[in-house]
């Protein structure tokens, strides 16, 4: 398979920390949400202008497959994400309803449904799903991030580097990853956490002037190295690297990018439960088309969401969930739990229920994602052992 010859751009290795419970703490209670402001009142404010039909990539979506984990039998108190649910519209004036709309005519593709993860994610696939708390710039920030591997997480391009730093001082100088994460259980989560020890992102993303150049390019995508997992309430997973015992999830790394895909979004946004619980999105999302009443939009996915800052780097995923199915004729697209693409930005305002997300391979497969992956394949490898990664083949 051809691959653009692009060198992808990875961080200086990261020392060990020394923060304690109090430390963790006070992150958790101070941390901003990240969040990628699109400027314009509209789709067609600021969208770059579709690529030409060649730019879709060609072939079926290459999918490399994911583990379930192990399982794990647990009595569940469903009684505080009931109450949840139910305080949500009385506590959270952005809670979402059954007519929520992109924008302002409901004539449009943009509508979509959000919910609290019920009654919580502790199991596969979305305990692959957690928060990722990291530090840029001096201050502390949350994004969302999914394991792909043993000790591979995937994220957005804007949650491992800031391009409006530049340079080396643009790379996040710590990272600490919850998988599974549930406000409720404070800093002893039921699945621990592990230290970043490596940051990367694609060469497009590392090289834009700003982040705000960057939006809807296309390329918004990054990664880190997890260290194994510590201070699990749930003991069993101490010391295991995170995707061993919990799983990883499958993803697209070649012809990630179609014209129209209905994802299902996970994510931990501050506007829902204050980014202490994961939220779950569904919605069709388009790209490189032209809409009606909206025109033409850009390189990203484009979709109805009322997620906001915090969202960041969460997975959109394909065929969520599993299915028997005994139809004779097999369904086209049968793969499920793919991550297609990572959330990127959203409309400032707040009245544009709109989101955009990266494709995981970029346009046209620019972005080089296949070797992003190798690379941090063959970190994993040096740093936790040969049988931690399988190459992607080139």
């Amino acid at each position: 398979m051809s691959q653009p010859a692009l060198a992808q751009v990875l961080s200086p290795p990261m020392g060990p920390s020394t923060m304690g419970d109090v430390d963790l703490a006070q992150i958790m209670a101070t941390a901003i949400p990240m969040e990628q402001i699109y400027e314009g009142s509209g789709p067609m404010a600021t969208a770059r202008a579709v690529p030409p039909a060649a730019d879709m990539g060609s072939g079926v979506p290459l999918i490399r497959p994911g583990t379930a984990g192990r399982a794990v039998r647990a009595t569940i108190d469903e009684s505080l994400y009931r109450e949840l649910s139910e305080s949500a519209p009385s506590a959270n004036s952005n809670a979402p309803d059954t007519q929520d709309y992109g924008s302002g005519n409901r004539g449009t593709i943009y509508h979509y449904s959000d919910a609290l993860q019920y009654p919580a994610p502790y199991f596969a696939p979305q305990r692959s799903v957690g928060k990722l708390y990291f530090m840029n710039g001096g201050l502390w920030y949350t994004c969302t991030a999914t394991l792909i591997d043993r000790a591979i997480l995937l994220t957005a391009g804007h949650c491992v580097y800031n391009p409006d730093r530049g340079g080396e001082e643009g790379w996040n100088t710590q990272g600490i990853f919850y998988p599974g994460y549930s406000g409720e259980m404070g800093v002893s989560q039921r699945y621990g956490s592990c230290e970043v020890l490596r940051w990367g992102t694609t060469t497009q993303w590392r090289n834009v002037a700003s982040e705000s150049e960057g939006l809807n390019g296309g390329y918004d995508v990054g990664m880190a190295l997890c260290g194994r997992l510590t201070d699990a309430r749930w003991t069993y997973v101490n010391n295991s690297l995170p995707g061993f015992r919990l799983g990883y999830l499958p993803f697209c790394y070649l012809n990630c990018r179609l014209d129209y895909n209905f994802l299902t979004q996970l994510g931990y946004p501050g506007n829902y439960y204050n980014g202490e619980e994961m939220t779950v999105g569904q919605h069709l999302e388009v790209t490189g088309q032209t809409i009606p009443l909206w025109g033409r939009i850009g390189l990203d996915y484009v979709y109805g969401s009322g997620m906001e800052g915090g969202s960041s780097g969460g997975p959109h995923i394909l065929n969520m969930g599993e299915i028997s199915d005994s139809a004779r004729q097999a369904s086209q697209m049968p793969s499920r739990n793919v991550v297609m693409a990572v959330t990127s930005w959203g409309y400032s305002g707040g009245d544009i229920k709109i989101q955009g997300a990266s494709p995981l391979s970029g346009v046209s497969n620019a972005n080089n994602f296949l070797e992003l992956f190798n690379q941090f394949c063959r970190l994993s490898r040096r740093t936790h052992g040969s049988y931690t990664c399988t190459p992607l083949p080139t």
